[in-house]
């Protein structure tokens, strides 16, 4: 193993990329995608954001939110309204298809979660994932005094 192979970021780097394809492996079953169901349960718990206010959520730029925006729109999952105070700003909302999504797809999240993280017993998955916390704290220059 190189000393890259060994460090913390590409170990996590190669784990999440695992894991993004188990997850798109199986949200392909509804027809969406990891990045799709990020934004749709953002709107989920808020609905009714803006596309700048939902790439800052899913840490995003807005050229890959207008993207996703756009497919899940023509998927019929989201439409965009104007904001009533500002005529600038495009506001999106769940479609009620989108909304009957989303409880299939947090189950899938769970199960493709549980199955990966399976191997750690309870308490080594609570340490780890305060332990990634941590540390995407400190690389974006956050306080770790809230975890």
């Amino acid at each position: 193993m190189t000393a890259i192979e060994k460090s913390t970021g590409f170990l996590v780097v190669r784990t999440a990329r695992s894991m993004k394809k188990a997850l798109d492996t199986r949200l392909g079953e509804v027809g969406v995608t990891a990045a799709q169901q990020t934004v749709l349960s953002t709107l989920g718990r808020d609905d009714g954001l803006s596309l700048t206010e939902i790439g800052n959520r899913v840490f995003l730029d807005k050229p890959a939110i207008t993207g996703l925006i756009d497919r899940l729109e023509q998927d019929q999952l989201v439409e965009r309204r104007r904001s009533s105070t500002d005529r600038r700003v495009i506001n999106i909302f769940l479609t009620p298809k989108g909304r009957s999504l989303l409880t299939r797809m947090e189950e899938i999240s769970t199960q493709v979660d549980e199955a990966i993280t399976g191997v750690l017993s309870p308490e080594e998955l609570r340490v780890f994932r305060t332990c990634l916390t941590k540390l995407w704290e400190s690389a974006n220059g956050s306080p770790s005094d809230k975890v």
